[in-house]
């Protein structure tokens, strides 16, 4: 079954589709008017309609709570694509939110909010998902993160901690000089993975 997120607020008996939206699902997916389809607004709202003409016919609809309260600083990855890969999956697996983490080591450069807003977007619509994301489209520092904060570095413990933000550093590795002293280290293996692959590993681990 398709699945489209439509913003809120929702109101009448069937939801308005955007022009790429509807002509995704008539001309990629060849629905047709009256084929079933799910919705949400992206808040947790989740619902299951049918097509309609550039729209959707509402049906049996559910607020569904967030599967986990999980934050995830990350360097940005140093190209665009990989940046797109680690927002996608990190969405696909429901984390809460991602803000992107300056060091100094890092390079610093993220894309813009739209372009972040739009690999979400997708995302949340290919897992079927009921919440956005939400990410930042600043760079954050260390004072912004919510505590209790864990860090993905080598020799850390091995076992998974409970927190709320778990920290991923960029290729060339933290300076121990930008290292609050309230952070736990956490090791997540014998090999050294990249931005991408740790961010995902982390977020898995810790929300499963």
């Amino acid at each position: 079954m398709p699945h489209v997120v439509v913003g809120a607020p929702w109101n009448g008996d069937s939801l308005n589709l955007s022009i790429v939206q509807w002509k995704h699902l008539t001309k990629v997916l060849r629905l047709n008017r009256g084929d079933r389809i799910s919705y949400t607004d992206g808040l947790g709202h989740l619902g299951k309609g049918t097509l309609g003409d550039r729209s959707v016919v509402r049906g049996d609809e559910q607020q569904v709570p967030r599967s986990s309260e999980l934050e995830v600083a990350s360097a940005p990855p140093s190209n665009k694509d990989r940046q797109r890969f680690l927002v996608e999956k990190l969405a696909e697996l429901g984390v809460a939110r991602l803000q992107w983490l300056k060091t100094t080591r890092g390079k610093n450069r993220v894309a813009s909010g739209a372009k972040v807003f739009s690999w979400v977007l997708s995302a949340v619509e290919q897992s079927r998902g009921a919440w956005l994301m939400e990410t930042s489209s600043d760079l954050v520092g260390w004072s912004d993160l919510a505590r209790p904060v864990v860090l993905c570095r080598p020799g850390g413990q091995t076992d998974a901690p409970q927190t709320r933000t778990v920290v991923i550093g960029p290729e060339g590795g933290f300076s121990d000089e930008e290292l609050p002293s309230d952070v736990v280290h956490w090791d997540l293996g014998p090999t050294i993975l990249r931005v991408e692959s740790a961010a995902i590993v982390a977020a898995a681990r810790l929300m499963s």
